[in-house]
């Protein structure tokens, strides 16, 4: 049997089925372990099993603390209580919390990174460290992430859902208005009210936010306190209509920073390959991993929200060529497939070891 571990709720962890759908193709046994740290009402199979004890993500140090390691307590408690032939860490903070217990583990764990954590930690680096070297392998969601992680040969594991794939896209160059379009949480605002100040009742320009979130009032406020007419809410959406609100997008809007982004600067968004499946040119903010490879590529442009960034995201819109631009997207999106064809091969070569 295979353990899946996540310190953290599910909602937050959407790559999980990447590894259940492999182990369900060769019928291993596992289980998936979680914190049902926000206190939400589950309905999952058995084989999901879930530390009930809610945490606020507001709490202070020591109780925060405290409750991270009543959550790996738990989870000791289940892995002797039921144990298991290999370990599939889901984040990097899950392995961390449970390094000790994977010394037993040696080469029978799959470790997932997807962000920036605590790599800033002399301390934190080190566990993180023994625990790459000691894994199966050790997979990243971006290639930005060997700035601050050790050496080491890891497997890309990218954040695109092939199940979004759309025949023969096509780069379409409207009239204006350009609309530039969010979707996704609302969030980052300090971050993005520069780029709505910077297009303020433009009129070669919409700004759309498809989404919910915290800051999801705050942004509307903001607008109608400077009168800002050009930028529209359309609020939460189910996924699976995210095809139909990228539509009508001439530009998508992958800015994020500030003092809630700055640790997403090594990371390659969701939005990023919305865009390469879509065909849909991006515009991202220069400091980060994703402003040189959406100029690589040639999927995008990486603008800051200066006085002259209106003009320079004009211009750059009509200067593009549709034929060169849908190769560009057609080149990375194989690129992308390539790789994870192979995160998926490793994948199953770890799990074969423990099918019947």
């Amino acid at each position: 049997m295979i353990s899946l571990i996540f310190c953290g709720d599910l909602k937050y962890c959407p790559y999980l089925s990447r590894y259940t759908e492999r182990l369900e193709k060769y019928n291993v046994d596992y289980r998936v372990l979680f914190w049902n740290r926000g206190n939400f009402e589950l309905n999952y199979p058995d084989n999901y099993v879930y530390y009930d004890s809610p945490s606020a993500e507001n709490l202070g140090k020591v109780h925060k603390m405290k409750d991270f390691i009543g959550f790996r307590k738990w989870i000791f408690q289940q892995l002797k209580k039921y144990p298991s032939d290999g370990l599939i860490l889901l984040s990097t903070l899950t392995g961390i919390l449970i390094f000790d217990k994977l010394k037993r583990y040696t080469g029978k764990y799959i470790f997932d990174i997807r962000d920036y954590s605590y790599e800033n930690l002399a301390i934190f680096r080190k566990i993180e460290k023994n625990i790459i070297e000691n894994s199966a392998f050790t997979t990243i969601s971006s290639k930005g992430f060997k700035a601050f992680l050790p050496k080491h040969n890891y497997i890309i594991a990218h954040n695109f859902n092939r199940n979004e794939m759309i025949d023969r896209p096509t780069f379409i160059k409207r009239d204006m208005p350009l609309k530039l379009v969010w979707n996704g949480t609302i969030r980052f605002f300090d971050f993005q009210k520069k780029y709505i100040d910077a297009l303020k009742n433009d009129s070669r320009f919409i700004m759309i936010y498809h989404g919910s979130g915290t800051d999801l009032e705050t942004y509307k406020a903001y607008c109608k306190k400077n009168r800002i007419e050009n930028v529209v809410f359309t609020g939460a959406y189910n996924n699976k209509d995210k095809f139909k609100l990228l539509a009508n997008a001439d530009i998508l809007n992958n800015c994020y920073g500030g003092s809630d982004g700055d640790q997403l600067c090594y990371a390659i968004s969701n939005r990023y390959y919305d865009g390469l499946i879509y065909h849909i040119p991006q515009l991202v903010e220069k400091k980060g991993y994703k402003a040189s490879v959406t100029k690589k590529d040639g999927v995008g442009i990486a603008l800051d929200a200066t006085p002259s960034f209106a003009d320079e995201l004009y211009a750059y819109y009509m200067q593009i060529d549709s034929k060169q631009f849908d190769e560009s997207c057609r080149i990375s999106i194989e690129k992308v497939i390539e790789e994870d064809n192979f995160y998926i091969e490793k994948i199953d070569e770890f799990i074969q070891q423990y099918s019947a």
